[in-house]
């Protein structure tokens, strides 16, 4: 059987109002974005811009997924807004969660939550 896969561009953004990021020492902060069925790519921003409350990448990603896994609306994008420690781990500070596939544009704000709280969109 001959898999066939379909285009999708997404565009980060921006995010705000992250209270777990302290922004005043300039951290190291992206967005990592995966797609749970139909396609194996995982996509990284670069570090995100620091202006006061808000953070912006403004970062355009090309995803090919699986076709019949998009008209069963079974992929699920997942971001995970990530900050790199000065001694070189990562931690997750929030996750969304977003199912609608058929209706995707450019995302303007990447809502955040704490991780036990995975946001649905």
């Amino acid at each position: 059987m001959i898999d066939y896969y379909q285009p999708v561009e997404i565009n980060i953004v921006s995010a705000q109002d992250l209270d777990s990021i302290n922004l005043l020492f300039r951290p190291t902060v992206y967005v990592s974005v995966s797609v749970t069925r139909g396609s194996r790519d995982k996509q990284v921003t670069p570090a995100a811009v620091c202006e006061k409350k808000l953070l912006r990448w403004n970062h355009r990603m090309k995803f090919y997924i699986e076709d019949d896994k998009i008209q069963r609306n079974e992929s699920v994008f997942v971001f995970q807004i990530k900050v790199k420690k000065f001694y070189g781990s990562t931690e997750v500070v929030g996750k969304l969660f977003d199912c609608r596939l058929g209706a995707w544009g450019i995302i303007k704000d990447v809502p955040s939550a704490p991780c036990e709280d995975d946001i649905y969109a």
